[in-house]
């Protein structure tokens, strides 16, 4: 009797943890909840209306630098909401491709024959514009001008055209001395103050009644005084040409487009968006996402650029 007393006893207590997860049951069957996705990190951050029409130039650097970069730069266009982004310094393409994958209802185009295999590339919302044929480069063969030939965008927005041209102009390579050498064809301002003397003469011959823009990141200062300003073709014809960003170049650092440093980061408009330009509600503005990151500067440096973006925006 005592002994099947003691035999109930040890099988309850053996039990007792096995009745607590499901006693006498063989199911192995887990149910795993994915962990959510990653908060925007820009969340806080807005630029883009229903109301108007952006647009943004945006260098990244090498991209993608790290293997959070494709993460952080959906995350940041997504909060933007431009209309057409133009990048530089796209360097893999399979990482440009998981980068459109990450923005439902946009297309992307990347070129492939930039020295260094940093390529320029445009990004276009489908909803908000409409494509006038390919994208397509200019002055293909002329590499001591540009490096990367200037990429061309054409466009609807709503009725009106629009001629893009996304350029990444010669670095400095720690040669500048912000004097052009007209006698050096090697010269790092020499060289882009050609590149703006040909975009000059190509968008006079090629669009003369149409709205462009040329944008990029155009490696050199808005504020040089004649004669050693590259962009002195565009700067010479001020009924004609127009930089949108002339008040940031002038304007405190904090506007700056390169680590705060300088200014090289530029959005020129043909005389057609003059009046949009001064409407109301129309903003140039360079992005600061780095103030929307926990460890500011160093962390969008790492992850994403050394340039922000600057964005242009004007009413439609």
């Amino acid at each position: 009797m005592v002994d099947d007393v003691t035999t109930r006893i040890l099988l309850a207590l053996l039990c007792a943890p096995l009745l607590l997860a499901g006693c006498g049951e063989s199911d192995t069957t887990k149910i795993v909840t994915p962990p959510p996705p990653p908060a925007n990190r820009f969340e806080g951050l807005t630029f883009g209306t229903d109301a108007s029409f952006e647009i943004v130039t945006w260098n990244l650097h090498n991209f993608p630098s790290t293997t959070l970069s494709v993460e952080y730069a959906a995350q940041a266009l997504r909060a933007i909401d431009a209309d057409v982004v133009a990048l530089q310094e796209i360097v893999e393409n399979p990482e440009f491709n998981v980068l459109l994958d990450s923005l439902p209802g946009w297309t992307g185009y990347r070129a492939t024959g930039a020295s260094f295999d940093q390529n320029l590339a445009l990004l276009w919302n489908n909803d908000e514009v409409t494509i006038i044929g390919e994208p397509y480069e200019i002055y293909t063969t002329d590499w001591n001008a540009f490096p990367r030939s200037p990429l061309v965008l054409e466009l609807a927005v709503r009725e009106d055209t629009l001629i893009v041209i996304n350029n990444h102009l010669k670095a400095s390579e720690g040669g500048d001395d912000n004097i052009i050498d007209f006698s050096d064809t090697d010269d790092n301002e020499y060289r882009r103050y050609i590149a703006s003397v040909l975009l000059e003469e190509w968008i006079r011959s090629e669009h003369p009644d149409d709205a462009v823009i040329v944008l990029g990141d155009l490696n050199d200062l808005l504020t040089d005084t004649p004669p050693n300003n590259v962009f002195q073709a565009m700067m010479d014809r001020p009924e004609q040409y127009r930089f949108a960003d002339l008040s940031l170049a002038t304007g405190p650092s904090s506007g700056w487009s390169w680590k705060y440093r300088s200014h090289l980061d530029h959005i020129l408009v043909t005389d057609e968006l003059f009046p949009a330009l001064e409407a109301v509600g129309a903003e140039v503005r360079t992005l600061r996402m780095d103030l929307f990151l926990e460890n500011y500067w160093s962390e969008y440096e790492t992850n994403l650029s050394d340039h922000l973006p600057v964005a242009l925006k004007f009413p439609y």
